[in-house]
């Protein structure tokens, strides 16, 4: 909702102002982007891929997962290059005056016309082996060709925006997603999950999901070799 509003609300961004995201964040945000006509810059999890665009004014705005955002001032110079919770605070105060009305209403108009996306996260143990096995997936290593129904189409493990390694594999069907990467400082696998189906199309994703993670990370794994 904040991207819709504010892409639609600064003119002095310019218009080749990107939208930036990380792999696993809401695929809601690449349907507001399209509709905007804005460059969607996809990247790993982590803010950092986000700050040098925001200090040269190539992305607009730049959020992750954990509803951690930034944007541009309105003159298009940077605020900040990590993500902040007092600028979130204020546009939602700007468009809660401009329209009269709640910005949870607003989002909940805004996913009437692009779709209602349901999320969750799971996580399994994994030793050091599994977690270095997941990090190093590749696409060729998936056998499956659909995802709760649906034809896949995509698997990555480089992200869209920079090419660079997402430390896992996101597998996308039309109607949702889901990517498996391991924890960083803790001895688990983390799978993210969406669904613009709702909750049973979800838990769908999420058993297919951890089905080819377990077989991928099995020591006598029946997915495909590079």
């Amino acid at each position: 909702m904040a991207i819709d509003d504010l892409f639609r609300h600064r003119p002095q961004w310019g218009a080749t102002a990107a939208v930036g995201k990380t792999v696993v964040s809401t695929q809601l945000i690449d349907r507001v982007a399209a509709r905007l006509g804005r460059w969607l810059y996809e990247v790993p999890v982590g803010f950092k891929w986000f700050s040098q665009g925001l200090l040269d004014g190539r992305l607009g705005f730049g959020g992750e997962e954990s509803a951690g955002a930034a944007f541009l001032r309105r003159d298009g110079r940077v605020w900040t290059t990590d993500k902040d919770g007092l600028i979130a605070a204020l546009v939602a105060a700007e468009i809660t005056a401009r329209c009269g009305r709640d910005p949870g209403a607003l989002y909940l108009d805004l996913a009437g016309q692009l779709g209602s996306p349901v999320e969750d996260r799971i996580q399994a143990p994994a030793t050091a082996e599994q977690k270095a096995r997941l990090a190093a997936l590749s696409p060729q290593q998936i056998d499956a060709t659909a995802l709760a129904g649906e034809g896949i189409v995509s698997v990555l493990s480089q992200a869209p925006g920079n090419g660079a390694p997402i430390g896992g594999i996101k597998v996308s069907a039309k109607s949702g997603w889901y990517a498996a990467r391991p924890s960083g400082t803790e001895d688990l696998y983390k799978i993210y999950a969406e669904s613009f189906q709702g909750a049973a199309h979800l838990q769908r994703i999420l058993v297919e999901a951890q089905a080819t993670v377990d077989a991928a990370l099995a020591p006598t794994s029946s997915a495909k070799r590079p």
